[in-house]
């Protein structure tokens, strides 16, 4: 069997996921664990999209969709961001994908190269900073303090940007602390961002 690629050096399983396969076999033993672990929610499927899943199987639904996602979907989530958020995307501005975890991956891994910097607030979801190194970019931490409310500050934030930065991740509610952003702090994060057009 062929080795690992050395990318690969440094980078373990996911705490989360450690997490999640230690509750499921404590569960199994019979032990009542509320796993906080995954983001999965802890209620079943609703019906009517279990049905409705169902009836597209039946249908035929079952092929490749397009790359960028079926048509329908991407204009049920433009119609939702416009009802819902007041944001009006055009539809080659909408990308379905399996998931946040997937779609960050796949963006890291499109626009960093070896030398890059990936600016994360702390702390932050565990999958980012693995992200950032498969694709060969450095982890450039910004310690987001307890007396601040885990909220990130501007101040930081700038310091913490070079010429090699190309991304700066900003997860808000903030997973795992649950920090939210207010208005005011994202108006002057985003002050710091304008400044950087290539981050």
């Amino acid at each position: 069997m062929p080795g690992l690629a050395d990318r690969l050096n440094g980078i373990s399983i996911s705490a989360s996921a450690a997490m999640t396969d230690k509750a499921t076999a404590l569960k199994a033993e019979g032990i009542k664990v509320i796993s906080l672990s995954s983001g999965e929610p802890d209620f079943p499927t609703p019906p009517h999209v279990v049905e409705a899943a169902v009836a597209a199987a039946r249908a035929g639904d079952t092929k490749y969709p397009p790359q960028a996602g079926k048509p329908a979907l991407k204009k049920a989530v433009r119609n939702k961001f416009l009802r819902e958020n007041n944001l009006d995307y055009a539809l080659d501005e909408v990308l379905i994908a399996n998931g946040g975890k997937q779609i960050i991956f796949d963006a890291i891994m499109a626009t960093c190269n070896t030398g890059d910097e990936v600016v994360l607030p702390t702390p932050y979801w565990i999958s980012y900073a693995d992200q950032a190194r498969l694709a060969g970019a450095s982890v450039v931490q910004v310690p987001c303090k307890a007396e601040n409310g885990f909220r990130l500050a501007a101040d930081d934030l700038e310091a913490a940007i070079t010429e090699r930065t190309k991304w700066v991740i900003l997860n808000f509610p903030n997973n795992p602390s649950g920090t939210c952003c207010p208005r005011a702090d994202m108006e002057a994060i985003a002050a710091v961002l304008l400044k950087h057009p290539n981050v």
